[in-house]
C-alpha cells in the first residue's frame, strides 16, 4: 500500500475516531426549562403595610431532584425593588401535562429575606410526559409559564 493511502486512511480513521469522542451524545440528564418570568407587586412584613414592592420572579423547570420531594419542580427567584427590605409574595404554580390530561396546582410562598438568587423550590408531581406552567401571584401580575418535560 502507498504512503499516501496510508496516511489519508489514518487521517480519516483519527477523524472518525475524533468524531465518535466528541460528537457522542451526552448521558441522559435531567431536562430544565427556563420559563417566562412572572411580573407582579408584593407587600413588607404584613399584607397591610403601605409599603409596596414590584418585580420580576424568574423560573426554571427541571425533573432532577431525588425523593422524597421531586423528581419535578420549579425554581423561583425574585427580583424585587421598593422601600422594604423584605418583599412578601404569594401565588400558584398551575400545571397541565398535555400528554395524558392531568392537571393540578401548587401553592408557594416567597419570604423575601433571602434576595435574589436564593431561589425557592415548587415541587409538584404531573406524572411523565410533556408539561405546560404557568405561575401566577395572589397580588396583581402578568403570569410567567412555558412548557418542561416532567419524568
Amino acid at each position: 500500500m502507498p504512503v499516501g493511502n496510508l496516511v489519508v486512511r489514518s487521517a480519516v480513521a483519527g477523524s472518525l475516531a475524533a468524531a465518535a469522542l466528541f460528537g457522542a451524545p451526552a448521558a441522559a440528564g435531567a431536562e430544565t426549562a427556563t420559563l417566562t418570568p412572572t411580573y407582579t407587586i408584593g407587600h413588607g412584613l404584613n399584607p397591610g403595610d403601605i409599603s409596596v414592592c414590584g418585580g420580576r420572579i424568574d423560573a426554571r423547570a427541571s425533573s432532577d431532584y431525588p425523593a422524597p420531594y421531586g423528581p419535578n419542580y420549579v425554581l423561583l427567584t425574585t427580583y424585587f425593588a421598593g422601600p422594604s427590605r423584605v418583599c412578601l409574595v404569594d401565588g400558584t404554580l398551575h400545571w397541565r401535562n398535555l400528554d395524558t390530561g392531568a392537571s393540578g396546582t401548587k401553592q408557594w410562598v416567597l419570604s423575601g429575606w433571602d434576595g435574589p438568587g436564593a431561589p425557592t423550590a415548587v415541587y409538584f408531581d404531573p406524572g411523565a410526559g410533556r408539561v405546560s406552567v404557568e405561575i401566577t401571584t395572589s397580588t396583581p401580575n402578568i403570569p410567567g409559564g412555558g412548557e418542561c418535560t416532567a419524568s
